[in-house]
């Protein structure tokens, strides 16, 4: 069972990994951590992301891709559509032979996102987000609570996101709903260090529940940089796996579930 001393111990882990990497705008400077800024009424916004996830036991390669249209409804309240596309190249095995086998996925995602709290002008931002998502192999739900402050040249923000997925099966030629419940923290630093760049370090902590019991867990931990200028922004994070809690296959790396490096892009257009 997963005890709420381990837990614990993943929060305390994750902040002293982020902070330690403290030496001495724009809405996002972090490609896996949410801030609490949301757009103003009437304003939009257009997201290209792109994640590419590498390295299992055998070959793995996926690539996602996410466009998002955001629109600022006024409120301190906004709202976002996604085109989600996916491409996964694999090994497979058949006959005990090796060989690699391409799927492709599509599927809609529409997320709401409410500001309580501003960064600056209150002692910390805070912001609640709910997304839902629809493909053909499955059904997602997320909830995600987000926490940030903006203090001098250094931004600090944090999230804790549930997901529940609902996947299609069939046992015993009965169709069934497979479920399965994803915990995740985040904890991100960025430093502005002028003419529109920040550096950054993200932190990530992944569970993965079934049947209300622990299976997956492991942290991720990476450097990026973010880049504004004008109306547009880019910015990108390296996120490899450093530490498996459960399901490591080599005492170190749980690269059954997980990947073992993860690069993500993403740029920006506001009009």
């Amino acid at each position: 069972m997963y005890t709420k001393r381990s837990i614990s111990y993943q929060l305390a882990l994750i902040l002293i990994l982020g902070f330690s990497f403290v030496s001495n705008a724009q809405d996002r400077i972090f490609t896996y951590t949410y801030q609490s800024n949301v757009l103003n009424k009437g304003q939009r916004e257009l997201e290209v992301w792109n994640t590419l996830r590498q390295g299992k036991q055998d070959f793995f390669s996926r690539l996602d891709n996410r466009t998002e249209f955001e629109v600022g409804l006024g409120g301190k309240l906004q709202t976002s559509f996604y085109l989600n596309l996916t491409s996964i190249t694999q090994t497979v095995i058949e006959g005990g032979q090796k060989s690699t086998d391409t799927k492709h996925e599509i599927g809609f995602s529409n997320e709401w996102k409410l500001k309580l709290m501003d960064p600056v002008a209150n002692p910390i931002g805070l912001a609640l987000y709910g997304e839902y998502g629809i493909s053909s192999s499955e059904y997602e739900l997320e909830g995600k609570i987000i926490i940030d402050k903006k203090i001098n040249n250094l931004t600090i923000a944090g999230n804790a996101t549930y997901e529940g997925e609902f996947a299609p099966t069939y046992v015993n030629n009965q169709l069934k709903w497979e479920k399965e419940g994803k915990v995740d923290y985040n904890l991100a630093l960025g430093y502005a260090i002028g003419h529109g760049f920040h550096l950054t370090q993200e932190n990530n902590i992944k569970n993965i529940y079934a049947e209300k019991k622990l299976e997956h867990s492991a942290l991720y931990s990476g450097l990026g940089f973010s880049y504004l200028r004008d109306n547009f922004w880019v910015n990108f994070t390296a996120m490899p796996q450093v530490k498996s809690f459960k399901g490591a296959i080599d005492s170190k790396l749980n690269l059954d579930e997980f990947e073992k490096i993860q690069f993500r892009l993403l740029f920006s257009y506001a009009f």
